[in-house]
């Protein structure tokens, strides 16, 4: 049904200048918009319009951002009998009646569209939809079932699949009266990059739990309007969960919630305060929560009010990393369904790393589509027939990249406690900019062990390890080491403000925590000082890196050559490389 109401949409806005000076589309009309990645090339769109509609069956079809932002939120009623006369009296169409209008007013569009055509006298379309008065009326269609998934058969998940396993396991001893409530996990916190599966991890948990799931978000609830709009939707959502009991409660984007101490001291403060302090009463009321589970995600943890995450609360902290190479591989058969593969698949591992799961089910769905358009059979070849366009590094930019991942693992491997898993480097990239990784060094965080300052520097020097082996070989580096608070320069200048601030390790044993979503931004912005000690540590740390890797040339530079050889050296090979010299 949208497709006719995104047409009414497009004639009421004719518009005779549509674009703008610099050529963007200042009248955008258009459907439901529900995937991450296709939102954000929505918003590329809309954000220069002037008049924008947007048409969907249910809100629920919509992504909470664009719900948010809608100036005006309208239901539109069935048409009635009054609107099909008003219809036939605008378009001069003869032959209309009381009695045809309110024959038509209970059927789909699709209906009056096929049988009304043009050429075709009204009263014959007539005769028509009386001959086959059994057709039915418009209404939502009906959906096949989805199957219920569960985290038995999921793959990828790591910690977070052993974590809803055993709380499954607790809700079921509940059920059978063996513990008491108490004895459950009342919430937790997921969150990883986008894409890895929050969402979809929520839907497997309450299917392994074989309990209901109830789907919230911050955008949702104030999508309902003002302050008191907004709460009153929480409060809601929360009640919907105890009388579906026992449930799930997931909330999405839990961070759209906010943090009191993040917007102290701003104009919005007290209305964040009061959501905030709402949401703590639901996660912890006086007579408790007994039955219902909440579950929030998050692509950003340090974002979210600390409050919210203490005992009673999301109590759990779980990670969602992106898939390793095997949970690839599991997540891609997952998707295919029937399709079977039998084939190693090590060109499909290769080129999906740093892939998340919604990116490899897009893959599948593509794979799927490209078989039943060739009538074929899914092999490893027309999976990458699938995939996005791909556009070849050229030598000098895979060069650049080895030399730069060799200087994070030679540096790693003797400074840093961190145990390197291996190095790579790519020989393609995705032409539409997603996953623009060119190479990336892989360490594994060993835990424990006292950190002292050394600890510290010695992690410095290898985030700077990079740009230590560009300016080694080349003189000068490039800007792939900036520009992202998860690139190497941004880590290490945190690193190194943790010090001198949160540590006590630097010239101050005074510490300040700092505030905001990006507390340690804040302390640099506020004192020079600092700024000047943070400049001062990485350009220490970066002469040490570049001295090691001077005084190790010929390991690195033979690193260098099976990178571009091999394009993936394992962690041990490279231990064997520098001890071995």
């Amino acid at each position: 049904m949208t497709a006719y109401y995104e047409h009414a949409a497009v004639a009421l806005f004719k518009d005779p200048g549509p674009l703008d000076s610099d050529g963007n589309e200042t009248v955008v009309v258009m459907s439901a918009v529900n995937d991450a990645y296709e939102g954000r090339l929505v918003y590329n769109k809309l954000k220069y319009a002037r008049r924008v509609v947007i048409v969907v069956n249910s809100l629920d079809n919509l992504l909470p951002e664009l719900n948010a932002s809608a100036d005006h939120t309208v239901t539109v009623a069935r048409p009635t009998s009054l609107h099909y006369l008003a219809a036939a009296s605008e378009i001069g169409l003869q032959g209309m009646t009381e009695q045809i209008a309110e024959l038509l007013a209970p059927l789909s569009f699709d209906t009056v569209t096929l049988a009304v055509r043009p050429g075709r006298p009204l009263l014959n379309s007539v005769r028509y939809l009386r001959r086959r008065a059994n057709i039915a009326p418009a209404s939502a269609p009906v959906l096949a079932k989805a199957s219920v998934i569960t985290l038995e058969n999921m793959n990828g998940y790591g910690g977070a699949r052993h974590w809803g396993l055993q709380l499954a396991q607790d809700i079921e001893s509940w059920r059978r009266g063996e513990i008491v409530w108490e004895d459950v996990d009342r919430g937790a916190l997921l969150f990883g990059p986008p894409g890895c599966g929050k969402t979809t991890y929520a839907r497997a948990l309450a299917g392994s739990c074989d309990v209901e799931l109830v789907v919230a978000s911050a955008a949702r609830w104030q999508a309902k309007g003002h302050l008191g709009d907004y709460l009153k939707a929480m409060r809601a959502s929360f009640e919907e969960a105890r009388k579906k009991s026992p449930s799930i409660l997931f909330i999405d984007e839990f961070d759209s919630v906010g943090s009191r101490e993040t917007h102290a001291g701003s104009d919005h403060y007290d209305y964040k305060r009061q959501a905030i302090n709402a949401l703590l009463e639901c996660l912890d009321p006086s007579e408790g929560r007994e039955g219902v589970v909440v579950v929030g995600a998050t692509n950003d943890p340090d974002a979210i009010d600390p409050a919210l995450l203490r005992p009673g609360r999301l109590e759990v902290r779980i990670e969602i990393p992106l898939p390793d190479e095997e949970a690839r591989v599991a997540i891609l058969k997952q998707h295919l369904g029937d399709h079977r593969i039998d084939e190693a698949l090590q060109s499909f591992v290769a080129v999906t790393r740093g892939w998340s799961g919604a990116d490899i089910e897009k893959l599948a769905r593509d794979a799927r589509r490209l078989a039943r358009r060739r009538r074929s059979g899914m092999s490893e070849e027309l999976l990458l027939a699938a995939l996005p366009t791909r556009r070849a590094l050229s030598e000098e930019e895979r060069r650049r990249t080895a030399v730069h991942e060799a200087g994070h693992a030679i540096v790693g491997v003797l400074l840093s406690s961190d145990v390197l898993m291996g190095v790579y480097i790519e020989d393609a990239v995705p032409d539409h900019g997603v996953h623009q990784v060119l190479g990336q060094t892989q360490f594994a965080r060993r835990e424990g062990g006292v950190r002292t300052l050394e600890f510290h520097v010695d992690r410095i020097a290898m985030l700077l390890g990079g740009i230590a082996a560009e300016n080694l070989v080349y003189g000068n580096h490039s800007d792939g080491a900036g520009g992202m608070p998860t690139s190497d320069l941004a880590l290490a200048s945190d690193l190194a403000t943790q010090i001198e601030r949160h540590y006590g390790l630097g010239k101050s044993l005074s510490v300040d925590l700092g505030k905001g979503a990006r507390p340690l931004e804040y302390l640099r912005d506020g004192d020079t000082e600092l700024r000047r000690l943070v400049d001062a540590r990485l350009e220490t740390e970066l002469e040490r890196a570049k001295s090691i890797l001077a005084g190790r040339r010929s390991p690195f530079e033979q690193l260098v050559e099976m990178l571009l050889r091999d394009g993936r050296v394992e962690g041990n090979a490279v231990r064997t490389l520098v001890n071995s010299l």
